[in-house]
């Protein structure tokens, strides 16, 4: 071989490379684009009163930097978020550690509908499972919690567990879909020292006299937040790993 084709031979093999490189699946913090149709297929023209099948919607998502198929991820879907999202600081950090994607639509923002919303937490999970090996036994969902508790009680099949932090997690019809969910987990944050109606305390004792054991409540006195070392322990409780202290 001339000193001319080595060479030539090393650039090809280094383009080749970065191409194989360039081709696999994204890990870090991203924006990925896509439509109801690229996801759902056909079955998008079923929520088309909520969403256009064609509308152009993006997602925010962190797919931890040691991702490795052979160790599949969990998901950590937010709900509700505004247009641009920024999780609390820290919870990144905890996806890493938990071995959770992060995804987050931007446009699921207050000044949508409830239906929207929850329509956008129901598609993020094929969203990611369409690129990325996910242990579907890790599916989880947080945010705003009227989205996110008419996301799983409406989509058992979907989600395996949720950490409410809000308000309006109990709806009227809430009864009759409870016996759906009997095997997921449940973390409910609250500040609220009594069961205010429409609180997260209240909502955790209804879920409690309903039947549905495997609930947590956290509680968050005064000004103090919801900590990464919480939000470490809550997602360990629907792990089933552990009780929250």
């Amino acid at each position: 071989m001339t000193i001319k084709g080595f060479f030539t031979w090393i650039f090809l093999s280094f383009f080749l490379t970065c191409a194989c490189f360039a081709q696999g699946p994204k890990i870090g913090e991203f924006i990925m684009e896509a439509t109801p149709a690229d996801i759902l297929n056909s079955d998008a023209s079923k929520n088309e009163k909520y969403i256009g099948q064609d509308e152009k919607i993006s997602w925010e998502i962190y797919v931890p930097e040691n991702y490795d198929p052979a160790n599949p991820p969990g998901i950590m879907v937010f709900a509700g978020a505004p247009r641009d999202v920024r999780p609390p600081n820290g919870w990144l950090a905890t996806m890493r550690d938990k071995n959770l994607i992060w995804v987050a639509a931007r446009n699921s923002n207050n000044g949508a509908s409830i239906y929207q919303k929850e329509y956008l937490a129901m598609m993020s999970v094929p969203l990611i499972t369409k690129d990325y090996q996910i242990n579907q036994d890790r599916i989880y969902i947080t945010g705003q919690a009227r989205a996110a508790a008419r996301a799983i009680l409406n989509h058992p099949d979907i989600f395996d567990g949720a950490i409410f932090t809000g308000s309006r997690v109990w709806e009227n019809n809430a009864e009759e879909k409870l016996k759906d969910i009997t095997t997921q987990r449940f973390v409910f944050v609250t500040r609220e020292k009594t069961n205010l109606p429409q609180g997260n305390r209240y909502a955790y004792y209804k879920f409690k006299n309903a039947g549905i054991s495997n609930t947590e409540l956290v509680y968050v006195p005064d000004t103090h937040r919801y900590t990464r070392t919480k939000f470490s322990r809550s997602i360990e409780y629907l792990d089933n790993q552990e009780t929250i202290e």
